[in-house]
């Protein structure tokens, strides 16, 4: 339509006559000039839509270029997100391997306590028996031994002294702690 109305106003323009009174001026229709007020009219709607279409342009190559930009992160992110979960997959399975150590240590911890156990029972039984092989039934034989194991290094001073003296009582040393701390709240709580 636009051409069409320029080369309209062209011949408008073409086949204007001067006037009678003076060459410079022409005379134009009232008809014609209508005809090129609706040609510039409609060359300023176009000019209009040429510019809405340039910032159109504008906007969607911003758009593109946005668009780009945020794959180009999206990519990055993914990328990352595929590193993390590989490391968090080894730290799982690193866990999970921890866990079946401690799972074994805490068994052979428990089997540690029962054979302690069962350590402490004999020391008590092996401790009663030279306590009262020494102490009751005076054995010089026991004594001897017991005299003989304190200076090897076998018995310290306490087991000695349990073995030897009359007065002590053969207790598990940890019995002893126990004791002592029970000692120590019943006096703090006058």
């Amino acid at each position: 339509m636009y051409s069409f109305y320029s080369v309209y106003v062209n011949r408008i323009l073409n086949n204007l006559k001067p006037t009678l009174m003076n060459k410079n001026n022409m005379v134009i229709s009232s008809e014609d000039v209508q005809k090129i007020k609706i040609y510039t009219e409609d060359v300023k709607d176009i000019t209009k839509t040429v510019r809405s279409v340039n910032d159109l342009n504008m906007a969607i190559k911003d758009f593109e270029h946005s668009s780009f930009e945020i794959e180009k992160e999206n990519r990055s992110l993914k990328y990352e997100i595929e590193l993390k979960d590989n490391e968090i997959g080894s730290l799982k399975e690193e866990l999970s391997t921890k866990d079946k150590i401690i799972g074994r240590l805490q068994t052979e911890k428990e089997k540690l306590k029962q054979e302690l156990q069962k350590l402490k029972g004999f020391w008590h039984n092996i401790m009663s028996h030279f306590h009262k092989r020494i102490c009751y039934d005076k054995d010089n034989n026991y004594k001897i031994v017991s005299d003989d194991l304190y200076k090897n290094g076998i018995f310290d001073n306490n087991d000695n002294e349990i073995a030897n003296n009359i007065a002590r009582k053969v207790t598990i040393p940890d019995e002893n702690k126990q004791n002592k701390n029970k000692k120590k709240n019943n006096d703090t709580r006058f």
